[in-house]
This record gives C-alpha cells, sequence and structure tokens, in this order.
C-alpha cells in the first residue's frame, strides 16, 4: 500500500492535525488550514474533495452529510475519493484523538478491503458502518 495521508478537514481546526503530526502517527497528516495547502476557509466541500482525490488522501470529516448532498456525494464519486465520519465533532481533541487511534486497525483494514469511492461513519462504540452513496 502507497504511503498513506489523511487528510482533516476544517472543522477539525489546527490544533487537532498539528498534534497528530507531533506525535508522528504511521500516516502522513494533511488538514485544512495548513500553510502548506492554504486552503481558503469558504472552501466549498467539493473542491477539497476534489484535491483529496487527486493526491490519493483518505478525508476524515466530523460532517456526517456528504452522502446526503448530491454536489459532495458526486465529488466523491467522480474524484474516487475515500472518506470517514469520526465522532467527538463536540468533543475536546483527546476524544477524537482516542477514537481515531481507537479505531485505527479498523480503519486500515477498511482501507485496505474497500474499493474507492467509500464513506465509512465510525461510531463512538468504534463499530464502522459503510455509507452507501446515492
Amino acid at each position: 500500500m502507497a504511503e498513506l495521508i489523511f487528510y482533516f478537514d476544517r472543522n477539525f481546526g489546527k490544533r487537532f492535525p498539528e498534534a497528530l503530526v507531533h506525535i508522528r502517527p504511521p500516516f502522513a497528516v494533511e488538514y485544512h488550514h495548513s500553510k502548506k495547502n492554504n486552503f481558503a476557509q469558504g472552501m466549498h466541500d467539493d473542491k477539497w474533495l476534489e484535491i483529496c482525490g487527486k493526491n490519493g488522501w483518505i478525508a476524515f470529516s466530523h460532517d456526517r452529510k456528504f452522502h446526503a448532498i448530491d454536489v459532495e456525494a458526486i465529488a466523491i464519486k467522480q474524484h474516487n475519493v475515500g472518506a470517514f465520519y469520526l465522532p467527538g465533532a463536540s468533543e475536546p481533541r483527546w476524544y477524537k484523538l482516542c477514537y481515531l487511534v481507537k479505531a485505527y486497525p479498523k480503519i486500515i483494514d477498511a482501507i485496505k478491503k474497500t474499493k474507492k469511492p467509500f464513506i465509512y461513519r465510525l461510531h463512538p462504540s468504534l463499530r464502522l458502518e459503510r455509507i452507501k452513496l446515492p
């Protein structure tokens, strides 16, 4: 498997992905607010999903609606994106990190076994649910 790059959308802010970078996970970290990417704050989801697809990044979001909004669902399919909905949007960063670390083996297994495009929802119980794209 090629180098894994996880992209964290703007609703993660910059502190969560920057904390991940500092602990040197077994994947590269990209995120919306990084100086390297310099994405506009109001960038539409379909635009950054296109960038994820072109770069082979796995997208992470707290939004659990990409499959329900035509523009985003089309972008995921058209640009061959793999995406995960991570729980903990209103929780402290520590709990978000716990969800990601505890579910990491399941996330990797899903990435290896599932042909893109795909979306999975990680539940707080750490159960992964495959979300059907329209």
